[in-house]
């Protein structure tokens, strides 16, 4: 149908049902641009917020590390953070929790609208965007679309150019592919805007600072997740010298279609390097398989994700003989790519998806994996008298909630780059409507059964039990489900290498491994 696509002929993000009911009556209350040098968010609010977001990440990530390839993005001026976008509401976690300033969002308008995130989504003061998905379908004109979107664009652009911190998704809509799509220029003109803002507050132009996202798994609880922040891109100053008086006059005006698709282009191809930028999840496995063989053979294997994701990195920009252009999806340069064609590749898909096919991944390929761990298997056999105390604990605290998300995620039928969103939704907002009651409820049974005597005592009970579970949650889920997790996939592949498949497998690793060693 001709309204089921954008102006370029692809196909538009569905619209959930959430998204599908577009309140125009209430988005039109907030389009009108805010110039003051303020947060927009009400006070006292994004303390309180990155809180509660850092409890919804601790529960969906297992592990995650950050690498700095310039300085901390706290420091200097505005930034506008930008990544690629797989996990839903995930992905902007990571970069809200470590850039120390204050936000302005702008976001889909149902995140404003919407009868529970709504509320949060205006105390945070979001500003509402209608995308072509909202106006190709008819539930929202043109010129409406139009006159809200620039009203939240110049109040974006001008917290941007007063110092404060943003993030935007050049992609539009979260997605399950394994390298970047289409390319919007939105958060381009807005950053580009508010530069020329900024020079005309005299303020530091702010930057786009590109963020590396490389989960495990996307779609996947618990998953481990490497965070990069790129070198920040500069903003240019626009032809027009007229074009920052123009904007604080209240008037948007998009910036030149040769600059905009110069910083588009460069932030690309920034971002898109970190990325897997892999056709498919079966060949990203596969430079993951290829990155552990050469790591190994020149030193020691790689030990966390981190680790993982360079090598494999590594490998697929020397097989490219570039590391800095995209080579997959609609974004991609036109040329070849020779490392997901290349013949070393295919034979690592094959042995690859075997090992997939045994619950396993490429940390199978090392010797010592088939052989079990003795430390770990010796500590959590210590510490599960302190697990068996700790869980009930951990389960007052956050359990209920975790069942919520995770029913959420099992048989929600929206797509699957939704399902961690599921997962950290009902952590992140149970901290405030449902832990409290849980932890109350406790104390009063406590008080009614005399364990508790005095009402001081039980005010005193309350954050000593609140931070009594947190120690909990932490033991048992950031650590000993990290713990339990490799060892069972320890015995996982001490099974499978002793299996009849193994032995042909090994073969191809071999042969892999000596390939590797005759390109060198």
């Amino acid at each position: 149908m001709a309204d089921e696509v954008d102006h370029r002929g692809e196909e538009l993000p569905a619209l959930t049902k959430r998204s599908s009911n577009v309140n125009l009556e209430r988005i039109l209350r907030f389009h009108k641009p805010d110039f003051s040098p303020e947060p927009v968010m009400a006070p006292g609010v994004w303390p309180f917020i990155r809180w509660m977001m850092n409890y919804g990440y601790l529960h969906s990530i297992g592990r995650s590390w950050y690498h700095y390839h310039g300085d901390d993005p706290s420091d200097g001026p505005g930034i506008l953070a930008v990544s690629w976008h797989t996990a839903g509401l995930i992905d902007p976690l990571p970069m809200v929790l470590k850039i120390d300033k204050p936000f302005v969002f702008a976001g889909r308008q149902d995140v404003l609208t919407g009868p529970v995130i709504g509320w949060w989504g205006r105390l945070m003061g979001v500003q509402p965007l209608l995308r072509q998905a909202e106006r190709l379908r008819g539930h929202v004109d043109d010129e409406t679309a139009n006159r809200v979107n620039r009203a939240s664009m110049l109040t974006v652009a001008s917290k941007l150019a007063h110092g404060h911190a943003s993030l935007l998704m050049p992609e539009g809509h979260s997605h399950s592919e394994w390298h970047i799509i289409r390319f919007r220029t939105g958060p381009i003109r807005s950053a580009l805007n508010a530069a020329a803002l900024a020079r005309e507050l005299g303020n530091d132009p702010p930057v786009i600072l590109p963020v590396g996202l490389t989960f495990r798994d996307p779609h996947a609880w618990f998953t481990d997740l490497f965070i990069e922040f790129a070198e920040p891109l500069q903003l240019p100053e626009l032809p027009d010298a007229e074009h920052g008086a123009r904007l604080l006059s209240g008037d948007w005006v998009e910036p030149d279609k040769e600059t905009t698709l110069k910083v588009r282009d460069e932030l690309r191809d920034r971002l898109g390097c970190l990325t897997p930028d892999a056709p498919d999840l079966e060949t990203w496995r596969a430079w993951l398989l290829l990155g552990h063989l050469s790591a190994s053979a020149d030193g020691p294997r790689p030990e966390t994700w981190q680790e993982e994701v360079l090598a494999a990195r590594e490998f697929r920009n020397r097989l490219r003989g570039s590391s800095d252009r995209v080579w997959q999806g609609p974004e991609a340069c036109g040329e070849e790519d020779l490392a997901a064609g290349a013949e070393v590749t295919e034979r690592a898909r094959r042995a690859a998806a075997t090992l997939h096919d045994m619950g396993l991944d490429a940390r199978a390929s090392h010797p010592a994996a088939s052989t079990i761990d003795l430390t770990k298997l010796v500590l959590a056999l210590v510490l599960m008298p302190l697990v068996v105390v700790a869980a009930p604990f951990a389960i007052l605290g956050n359990g209920f909630q975790a069942l919520v998300g995770a029913a959420m995620a099992k048989f929600n039928g929206e797509s699957k780059d939704k399902r961690t969103t599921f997962h950290m939704m009902p952590t992140v907002l149970g901290t405030v409507f449902i832990r409290p009651i849980v932890h109350v409820a406790s104390i009063v049974a406590l008080l009614w059964y005399g364990v508790i005597s005095s009402t001081l005592l039980a005010l005193l009970a309350f954050p000593v039990l609140w931070l009594v579970t947190d120690a909990c949650i932490f033991f048992c889920r950031n650590f000993y489900l990290n713990l339990i997790c490799d060892l069972r996939r320890n015995l996982r592949t001490m099974r499978a290498s002793r299996s009849a498949a193994w032995k042909s497998l090994q073969t191809e690793l071999d042969d892999l491994a000596a390939t590797l060693d005759a390109l060198k």
